[in-house]
Order: structure tokens, then C-alpha cells, then sequence
């Protein structure tokens, strides 16, 4: 009984702790490509924009569709925040399906405590979680990609546990098909991914690996579809430092070593993988996985949790000569943090040294664990971002700005002054007007709220040129 009663307070806790990232949910707003392709959603044919996307714009097959759909299209700003909070749900119901098929042979309250922190930590420290949570455009990419993929990743597994029959193959299929045609990164991740596992089913000579060899062809086709696509040359070509092999190689490495240095030393990862130590040693006991470390050696783990950061860096690198944005370091640390553990079973497994520690020793660790959730990175970030009211006054912000923008449509205004958006959470997205009413931001509500004719500046900028206002 005691054990339970440990078990479900730690899980009770656990999910206190997601609490403040579902509330700033509510205060989340649209900015920038969200009003533009709203916008083209509203005033055009629905698939040939689609077909405009990929032929002109990009080769993602499924997440420029879902671009198109965003709440805004329907007028529904309430939507548009609920969006964030149904993104929340559905990336950790993954995580939680991903970990249930992985740890079949642990109890329901032991999984949902796993699926909690490994979620939890991601969040944690997520590069730049105010565009892979709180932002349509950016959040329906990326991280919705992820999400389905570990999800397609569960379902492999399950395939592979249960012996599924012949149609199962084929809803994996589908899942692939989905998973690759969010962004390029995550479909390089699926053909990596998916070539490792291929070669480890045969040299190991597991009954699976006719399945998963199928499902790498796919992979490899799928992929062609969104790389080779014509959109996505019409796009390299509007770069000009882009194609740089040796510069784009050398930026890329030192990226990856600047960001496995950030994510492995922050508290919450250090005190899970402490106590993954003694979780470790009672899972090889129970299941064969974890037993023969994956299938995988120390040197072949640990490439592949380095490869996996540097297929999320150089592509931005190859293709815009920048790293710009870290949208696809979001889908990076996702995948680098599951792949994390299965290094450390497999260094675990290798090593010939045994530590043992006392319950209270594993309770400190336990403590620094959800302190560190709770109190550093995002986690703190939340926390400020709704107590100091930061939160508050943005949304307030954006509302007024939205009331007035919409009140102009009814007025023959030449020019429009809208005051900057002061407040600035840490975790939730704004790209803010310019004083340029030529800007492409300015420009996006002109095209969503269908002003036209009227010139849209900041008030500094509108007041400097003594401009006629409301």
C-alpha cells in the first residue's frame, strides 16, 4: 500500500506540473503566417492552394494543408488557443502510447509516471517552445509531426510484440505516409530511423525485418515526394548563401555539440537518468529488449544520438546557409531525449561497475527531479508567465488590437495606428508589426482583416509623420 500510495502521488504531482503549460494555452494569440495563410484560406480554392504549396512553396504534403485550417479561417480566436491545448493532449498521448508498448510488462500507474516525465522534461527544456506550442503554423509543422511519429513508432512496436497480421502493415503504412510529409527534418529522422532499425532486424535476424524493410522503402519514397518536390527548389533558390557543403558541415557540428551540452546538463535530465540507473536493472530482469541493450553496441548508440541532432541542424544549414528559427531543434531534442535512454541501457548494460542506494538517496533524486520540472527552464518560464501577469496583459494586448483591427473594416481609414504588444512572455509567440506598413507582418492583417487601402504603423511611427488617425 505504501508503494501505491508513493506511485500515485508522484503521479499526481507529475500532472500539477503540466497545469501551467495548458493554462497559458488561454492566452496564446495569432501572429504573422497565421493571418496570411488564413487569409489565402478564406479567399481561395482550398486545393489549389494546396497544389500552389507544393508546386511553388514546399513538399509538405500533410502540414501545409493543415496550415490552411487553422482556427482563424472560421473567425475563431477561443479555437485558435484550444488548438494549443488539444496539441498538449495529443503529444503526450503519444508519448504515453509509445511508452505502454514499450514497457507492456510494467504497471499502468509506473507507465503514466514514465510517460509524465519523459514529456515533462521535453517541455522543460524545449529550445523554443512558444512556436512548437503556442503557435498554429509553426507547432502544426513541427511538433505535431513528432507526435505522430512516435505514435507510428508505438504501433511498430505493438506490431512487432503481438505478431499483428498483413492489414496492420498497411495502417503502419498510412502512419509513415502522414509522419513524412510534416517537415524535411522529421522525414530525414524516419529514414534514419527506420534504416538502423531495417539493419538491426537483419543482423539479428528478427521475424520482423521483412515488415520494417517494407517500411524503410516507403519511408525512402515518401521522403521523395516531399524533398524532390518542385516547391522546395523554388524555395532553395531565393537563398543565396545556401549549398555550402564544407560551411554548412562545420556550423553544423558545433551546433550539435553546443546543444547536447545544453540538454544533457540541466537538472531534470541528470536526476532521471540517475534514477533510470535502477529502473534499468530491474528492466533487463524483465523484458529481452532491454536486456540485449536494443540490439545495439556503446559506439553504434552513441552515433546515433549525435546523428540525430546533426539531421535536424545541417539540412537548415544546407538549405538557408542560417540555422534561423529552432523549430527543428524541437523535433531534435524530442527524438534525442528517447534515444538518450536506450544509450544509457546500453552503457548501463556495458558497464561492470553496481551502485546501490537507499530509498532516501532515490527520494532526493526524485525531488530534484520535479524541483527542476517545475523550476528551471519553461517550467519556471510558465510559472512567471501567468503570476507576474505577463500572460494576462499579452492576451489583453492582442485582443484590443484585434477589436480595433476588426472595427476598421466598417471605416474608410487611410491609416491605422496599433500600439506595440508591450507585454513579453517567455513562452508564448509574437512576430510584431514594424514601422513599415510595407512589412509582410503589417501586410498579414491588412490581407486577413481586409483592409486594403488602409496603411497599418505603429503609433510612434504614425505620429512622426503626423498622419491623420483615428
Amino acid at each position: 500500500m505504501n508503494k501505491i500510495n508513493k506511485g500515485y502521488t508522484l503521479l499526481f504531482i507529475l500532472t500539477v506540473a503540466i497545469l501551467p503549460y495548458c493554462c497559458l494555452c488561454f492566452f496564446a494569440n495569432p501572429s504573422a503566417d497565421d493571418f496570411c495563410l488564413s487569409a489565402q484560406a478564406q479567399q481561395n480554392d482550398f486545393l489549389e492552394l494546396v497544389y500552389e504549396q507544393y508546386f511553388i512553396r514546399n513538399g509538405r504534403y500533410v502540414s501545409s494543408p493543415l496550415s490552411f485550417l487553422n482556427p482563424l479561417v472560421f473567425n475563431s480566436l477561443f479555437g485558435y488557443k484550444l488548438v494549443s491545448l488539444l496539441l498538449i493532449v495529443v503529444t503526450f498521448l503519444s508519448v504515453l502510447f509509445f511508452v505502454c508498448e514499450l514497457l507492456y510488462f510494467k504497471s499502468k500507474v509506473f507507465k503514466a509516471i514514465a510517460s509524465l516525465i519523459l514529456f515533462l522534461v521535453f517541455l522543460q527544456k524545449m529550445p523554443i517552445i512558444s512556436e512548437g506550442i503556442y503557435w498554429f503554423t509553426g507547432s502544426v509543422i513541427y511538433t505535431l509531426g513528432s507526435a505522430v511519429f512516435i505514435f507510428y513508432i508505438g504501433n511498430l512496436i505493438k506490431y512487432h510484440r503481438k505478431g499483428l497480421g498483413g492489414y496492420w502493415a498497411g495502417i503502419l503504412t498510412l502512419l509513415l505516409f502522414i509522419s513524412c510529409g510534416f517537415n524535411e527534418v522529421l522525414t530525414l529522422l524516419v529514414v534514419f530511423i527506420l534504416g538502423v532499425v531495417t539493419f538491426v532486424s537483419f543482423q539479428q535476424s528478427l521475424k520482423v525485418q521483412k515488415v520494417v524493410l517494407w517500411q524503410f522503402i516507403f519511408a525512402c519514397l515518401f521522403a521523395a515526394i516531399l524533398i524532390l518536390s518542385p516547391g522546395n527548389s523554388v524555395r532553395g533558390n531565393s537563398y543565396s548563401e545556401s549549398h555550402r557543403f564544407l560551411y554548412s558541415l562545420s556550423y553544423s557540428f558545433l551546433q550539435v555539440g553546443r546543444f547536447t551540452v545544453l540538454w544533457v546538463a540541466s537538472v531534470p535530465l541528470i536526476a532521471a537518468s540517475s534514477l533510470y540507473y535502477f529502473l534499468n536493472k530491474k528492466m533487463v530482469k524483465e523484458c529481452e529488449l532491454f536486456k540485449y541493450s536494443f540490439y545495439l553496441n556503446r559506439w553504434a548508440s552513441i552515433f546515433i544520438l549525435f546523428a540525430i541532432v546533426f539531421i535536424c541542424v545541417f539540412p537548415a544549414y544546407w538549405a538557408t546557409g542560417i540555422l534561423g528559427q529552432h523549430r527543428t531543434l524541437n523535433v531534435a531534442y524530442f527524438f534525442f531525449l528517447i534515444m538518450w535512454f536506450i544509450n544509457l541501457t546500453v552503457w548501463f548494460n556495458c558497464s561492470k561497475t553496481s551502485v546501490e542506494i537507499k530509498g532516501v538517496q532515490k527520494l532526493v533524486l526524485t525531488i530534484f527531479l520535479v524541483l527542476g520540472i517545475c523550476f528551471s527552464g519553461n517550467g519556471y518560464h510558465a510559472l512567471i508567465d501567468l503570476f507576474s501577469g505577463t500572460a494576462r496583459a499579452f492576451n489583453v494586448q492582442h485582443v484590443d488590437r484585434f477589436e480595433r483591427l476588426s472595427g476598421a473594416q466598417d471605416r474608410a481609414w487611410n491609416v491605422l495606428a496599433l500600439d506595440l504588444v508591450l507585454a513579453k512572455p517567455k513562452c508564448l509567440f509574437t512576430y510584431d508589426i514594424s514601422n513599415n506598413s510595407k512589412d509582410w507582418r503589417n501586410q498579414a492583417y491588412n490581407m486577413y482583416f481586409e483592409l486594403p487601402k488602409t496603411e497599418i504603423l505603429t503609433k510612434d511611427k504614425a505620429n512622426l509623420n503626423n498622419e491623420i488617425v483615428e
